[in-house]
């Protein structure tokens, strides 16, 4: 069973990647930056590849056939499928902005048609996570 011990371990840090990536979804930082996981199945890949290229067996090529399958997928999804599409309502330049209605940090609500006789208006929007 040692002899396998390179294969077994590049899959466990594979499926520790998938599931720290899964059990922390719900912080920010790790859902809006899944790089880290990327890096556990570059490592898983880099392990499995060692340990084929020391023994051929079907163990090892199991291990880094999904190590690397995992790895493609991965960066499939972290660079082509998690990223923003692009609006379609996008303004240009000089165009008036779309009438809305928002929460100011007292609670109370404000439209922008309020503000449209007075010029100019700025807006700040805080995007955070506390």
């Amino acid at each position: 069973m040692i002899r396998y011990g390179p294969a077994l371990l590049s899959i466990l840090v594979s499926l520790g990647a998938i599931a720290g990536y899964v059990a922390f979804l719900r912080v920010p930082t790790v859902r809006n930056h899944p790089e880290l996981y990327l890096v556990a199945f570059a490592l898983a890949t880099l392990i499995a590849a060692a340990a084929s290229w020391r023994a051929a067996r079907w163990p090892n090529l199991v291990a880094l056939a999904l190590s690397a399958v995992l790895l493609v997928l991965g960066g499939y999804f972290n660079f082509v499928l998690a990223r923003v599409p692009a609006t379609a309502t996008a303004l240009k330049v000089g165009e008036p902005a779309p009438d809305f209605t928002l929460p100011d940090a007292t609670g109370t609500p404000i439209s922008l048609a309020s503000f449209r006789d007075r010029t100019p208006v700025v807006l700040v929007f805080y995007r955070g996570y506390w």
